[in-house]
């Protein structure tokens, strides 16, 4: 199973760091009630959360995936564990990255990274 990431048109895969790619399950609307025989009833929804990490590079590329960020909610399709090739919309929390070092006119960036959560 290969990867995937590609927000708004514009392909993050290539810019992946090792392990840069974490999903996770978060449950909404969760609801429980015990019953009077001691009995316990639970009934969530699970949305999907990524966590992205990207690897250092040119200031021009960094502007072109905060430039694919900006309008949210975005649109994502992605590989899922469990469902294979998906393609949903997720509100995007904190791009972030660091100044690293200026050379030849361009400043390159370290750290890049964001959250994803399914809306």
């Amino acid at each position: 199973m290969r990867a995937i990431l590609i927000i708004n048109g514009v392909d993050f895969t290539p810019w992946l760091r090792s392990g840069g790619l974490q999903q996770t399950e978060i449950a909404r609307q969760r609801r429980s009630v015990v019953a009077l025989d001691g009995t316990a009833y639970r009934a969530e929804i699970i949305k999907r959360g990524l966590s992205v990490g990207l690897i250092d590079m040119k200031d021009t590329d960094w502007r072109r995936m905060l430039e694919a960020l900006h309008s949210r909610p975005v649109q994502a399709q992605y590989m899922d564990d469990r469902m294979g090739e998906a393609a949903k919309a997720f509100y995007v929390t904190g791009p972030t990255a660091a100044a690293q070092a200026v050379r030849g006119g361009h400043t390159y960036f370290t750290g890049g990274s964001f959250e994803l959560e399914e809306k």
